[in-house]
C-alpha cells in the first residue's frame, strides 16, 4: 500500500531555528545575511579578532576585504629558495633513514622537480611530507615520525591552502592558547554558525533528507503511531521536515522522537525538546519527545513493537555534529534496533559522514590515513566553493567549529586500532537492503544542485540501498536504508 507520507517540500517553510537569522534583509543575498548576523557579531572588537596576527600575518585584524593567503614559509619568493629550504629538510630526513637501513621498508623522501612552480613545490612537498608520516607511523619509526612532524609544524599556517589548514590541525598542539580562545570566542556564536553552517553547505541537509525520505515511505496509510529512535538528536535539525510533513499529510498521526541517552551529556535534550515541541504545536502535530538510556533501549520498548511503526535512525560523523559519538556506541545501538525489529514493523537509516565504511578496515595506517586525508581534503575544498573569497575568515571559523575537531594524528591512530578490533556491516548483522527510491534520488540531485556544482549524487550499496553525497567523485557523506 502506497505511503500517504510523501515530502511534498525539501525542507520545512516555517523556521525551526530561533535567531536574527530568520528576518532576511530583502537586499542582501544569502552569504551576506551570515555575514551579518555571524561574521560581524564574532569580530565586533579586534581582541575579539578569528585569527591572531601572530606569527602569519601583520595586521592585527584581518577585514574581510584584506583576507590575505600568505605563503608557507616567508621571504620565500624564488624557487632555488623553496629548493634550497626542501634539500635542508631532506638532509635530516636521510640521516634518521640512515639509521634505519636494517628496515625491510623505506620512507620515499621526494626531490623537487625544478620544471614546478613555487605553489605546485609547496603543495608537493607537503603532500610528500605527509604521506612520509603515514608510512613511518606503519613501520612503527618512532624518531623518524618525530623528524617529519618537526618538518610539517614549521611550515603550516591556519590560513593558508586547503592542505596546510588540515596539516596545521592534525599535528597543533592541545596546549596551543590560540586554538583555545578561538573556540572560546566561536562558542559565544554557536547558534548562529551552526545555523551558517547548516544551510550554507549540504552535508547535513543531505543526510536528513534522504534518511527523512526514507522513514516517510515506509509508513503504510493503515499506521497511527510512528515512533523515531535517533541514536544522536543533537540539535534537532533533522526532523522539522517529518513533523511538516505529518502536519501537511496526516494530523491525526501521533509522532514520538526518542533520544538515545549516554554517560556522556553531549547537549542540551531539554533545549532541544522545547524546540521540537514548540514546533509541532505550532503546526498542529501531536508530538512527543523522550529520553532513553542506550542499555534500557529494549526495554522501554518492548510494550510498544506490536502498536507502533519504528524509525531506528543513526548518523554519525556529519560536518555539523558537534557530538563525538563512537563508532562502537553506534554499531551497538544497529544491533538493538535489529533486534527489535525482528518484532515489529520498521526501517532503519544510517548516515556516515566519517568515511569510516572506506577506512575501517584498511589494510595498514597508511592507506587509512590516505583515506581520511582525501575525505577531509574534499570536506575543505567544497567549503571553499560554497563561500565567496570575501567571507575567508568566516569560513575557517567554521572549519575551525565543525571540521577540525576531527582532524587529529592522535585520534585517526587510535581510530584505526579500534578499528581492527571490528568487523562492521549491516548487511553482516542480519539486515537487508531497502532499495533508494527514484524519486528521493531526483530530489536529492536537486538539493545540491547536481547539473551546476562539483557536488554529486550517487546510489550504490545492496540492492542500491545507499545514496552518497560526492565532491568531484569523493565521497563525503554515506545514507542507507535498512529493514
Amino acid at each position: 500500500m502506497e505511503s500517504e507520507l510523501l515530502l511534498q517540500t525539501s525542507w520545512p517553510t516555517q523556521s525551526y531555528f530561533h535567531s536574527n537569522l530568520d528576518h532576511f534583509d530583502p537586499n542582501m543575498d544569502f552569504y551576506e545575511s551570515y555575514y551579518h548576523e555571524f561574521s560581524s557579531s564574532i569580530n565586533s572588537s579586534p581582541e575579539n579578532s578569528l585569527i591572531s596576527s601572530e606569527p602569519y600575518v601583520e595586521s592585527p585584524l584581518l577585514g574581510y576585504d584584506q583576507i590575505q593567503n600568505p605563503s608557507m614559509v616567508d621571504n620565500i619568493n624564488t624557487l632555488d629558495d623553496v629548493c634550497q629550504w626542501l634539500c635542508d629538510d631532506n638532509q635530516e630526513i636521510e640521516e634518521i633513514q640512515s639509521e634505519k637501513s636494517t628496515e625491510t621498508e623505506s620512507v620515499h623522501v621526494w626531490s623537487p622537480d625544478l620544471s614546478m612552480t613555487s605553489d605546485d613545490v609547496m603543495e608537493t612537498r607537503l603532500e610528500d611530507l605527509l604521506k612520509a608520516y603515514a608510512d613511518a607511523m606503519t613501520m612503527g619509526q618512532t624518531e623518524l615520525v618525530k623528524v617529519i612532524v618537526r618538518c610539517i609544524s614549521e611550515k603550516i599556517s591556519p590560513i593558508g591552502p586547503v592542505l596546510e589548514r588540515i596539516a596545521f590541525n592534525l599535528f597543533k598542539s592541545a596546549e596551543n592558547q590560540r586554538d583555545e580562545y578561538l573556540k572560546e570566542e566561536l562558542m559565544r556564536h554557536f547558534k548562529s554558525a551552526f545555523r551558517a553552517f547548516y544551510d550554507i553547505f549540504p552535508y547535513g541537509r543531505f543526510a536528513h533528507f534522504t534518511a527523512n525520505s526514507v522513514i516517510l515511505k515506509a509508513v503504510q496509510s493503515n499506521v497511527e503511531s510512528v515512533h523515531i529512535v535517533d541514536f544522536d538528536l543533537g540539535e534537532g535539525t533533522q526532523w522539522p521536515s517529518v513533523i511538516e510533513a505529518v502536519a501537511q499529510q496526516r494530523k491525526s498521526l501521533t509522532l514520538t522522537i526518542t533520544s538515545v541517552k549516554l554517560e556522556e551529556h553531549d547537549f542540551n535534550f531539554k533545549e532541544t525538546k522545547r524546540q521540537l515541541s514548540n514546533y509541532a504545536r505550532d503546526v498542529g502535530v501531536k508530538l512527543k519527545v523522550e529520553e532513553v538510556e542506550l542499555g534500557q533501549l529494549v526495554k522501554v520498548m518492548e510494550g510498544k513493537l506490536d502498536t507502533e511503526f519504528f524509525a531506528f535512525n543513526c548518523m554519525i560523523g556529519l560536518p555539523h555534529m558537534v557530538s563525538m559519538r563512537k563508532r562502537t556506541q553506534a554499531i551497538e545501538f544497529l544491533k538493538l534496533a535489529k533486534e527489535m525489529l525482528t518484532n515489529s514493523k520498521g526501517v532503519i537509516t544510517f548516515g556516515d559522514g566519517e568515511n569510516g565504511g572506506k577506512t575501517v578496515n584498511s589494510s595498514n595506517y597508511a592507506s587509512f590515513f590516505d583515506g581520511n586525508l582525501s575525505h577531509y581534503k574534499a570536506l575543505y575544498e567544497s567549503m571553499e566553493w560554497g563561500i565567496p573569497s570575501y567571507l575567508t575568515e568566516a569560513r575557517i571559523a567554521l572549519e575551525t567549529l565543525f571540521i577540525a575537531p576531527s582532524i587529529s594524528s592522535l585520534s585517526w591512530f587510535q581510530k584505526w586500532e579500534e578499528g581492527q578490533e571490528e568487523v562492521f556491516s549491516l548487511k553482516g548483522i542480519g539486515l537487508k537492503g531497502q532499495s533508494m527510491d527514484i524519486e528521493s534520488w531526483n530530489e536529492a540531485r536537486e538539493l545540491v544542485n547536481e547539473r551546476e556544482s562539483p557536488y554529486g549524487i550517487g546510489i550504490g550499496g545492496e540492492n542500491g540501498n545507499e545514496m552518497v553525497l560526492e565532491w568531484r567523485g569523493t565521497p563525503l557523506v554515506k545514507v542507507s536504508a535498512w529493514v
